[in-house]
């Protein structure tokens, strides 16, 4: 997919600044403000072949500037014209507009061991942008990529995916290994639509028994992946009351629930379902009526 991208050749690349004081700078100060938002997304480490092998990506973004870094490790990026490093962003995260071939993305970053350029995609090729925003440094390591989202058609809400290519055997990475990551800045990174969730027993709470709470599945953007494999939380948690009574959970997360057995039938119980996916976490508020 990514291998078939036809990519201008501007003839003016700016230099990658290989020590990074800036962007490092900038990312430190982003992680620390109030107003700032991070991201934390992983990618399995071997599976490059002779390509540079990204195992991670954190996304940083602050509200009030708008301003994004993107900061892309793993062994070997980036190092040369030969074995370059790609961002690609899907601005309005719609993988069926923009660039449908290569997961609707609307901006690119090409980087290699000295340079790297900033193009988009204007409905039919890739064609340089001003980069009045854009800063990138690093090393083979880690690349750091800085850019306002004014110059990503204003976005807050946006898909991306890194990938890398060694040009002489073809062999690539790509990060996720399908579809995309999501990120918002509202969010403090992947948006989450909403939580599938599973009870048992399925009709809900009974008084005297025991009542768990599963998520089955995390509701994302679009991210035009090929896989219908549920997108599953990394860790979750409960809280629960009957009527003004807290409730003390057991077993993962606490999302078994002992209902009482007196003067329980007919109450309200509510639940607090805590999800965490790459540095979001979402509260979902859950009713049940006691059988």
């Amino acid at each position: 997919m990514s291998m078939q991208l036809r990519l201008p050749r501007p003839a003016v690349r700016s230099r990658l600044k290989r020590a990074g004081p800036i962007a490092a700078a900038l990312l430190a100060v982003l992680v620390l403000v109030p107003s700032a938002s991070s991201g934390t997304y992983t990618d399995p480490a071997g599976d490059s072949g002779t390509a540079g092998d990204i195992t991670s990506v954190t996304v940083a973004g602050d509200k009030g500037t708008g301003q994004l870094i993107f900061r892309i490790t793993g062994t070997n990026i980036a190092s040369s014209a030969t074995n370059p490093l790609f961002l690609d962003i899907d601005s309005d995260a719609n993988p069926f507009s923009g660039n449908i071939s290569d997961n609707g993305s609307d901006y690119l970053f090409y980087v290699d061991g000295d340079s790297y350029f900033f193009v988009h995609w204007n409905g039919a090729t890739w064609v340089e942008t001003p980069d009045l925003s854009v800063h990138v440094s690093g090393g083979t390591s880690q690349i750091l990529i800085s850019v306002n989202r004014s110059e990503l058609g204003n976005a807050s809400v946006f898909n991306f995916y890194s990938w890398t290519v060694d040009v002489s055997d073809k062999a690539s990475d790509n990060a996720p290994n399908d579809g995309a990551y999501n990120y918002s800045l509202d969010a403090n990174g992947p948006q989450i639509n909403s939580v599938d969730v599973q009870t048992t027993p399925s009709a809900g709470p009974k008084a005297g028994k025991r009542f768990v709470i599963v998520p089955t599945g995390l509701k994302l953007p679009p991210d035009g992946r090929t896989t219908t494999t549920a997108i599953l939380p990394e860790s979750y948690s409960c809280t629960a009351k009957l009527g003004a009574k807290q409730l003390t959970g057991s077993g993962t997360g606490g999302c078994t629930i002992a209902v009482p057995k007196k003067k329980a039938r007919g109450k309200k119980l509510t639940v607090q379902l805590t999800v965490v996916y790459e540095g979001t976490t979402k509260v979902v508020p859950l009713t049940f009526k006691v059988r």
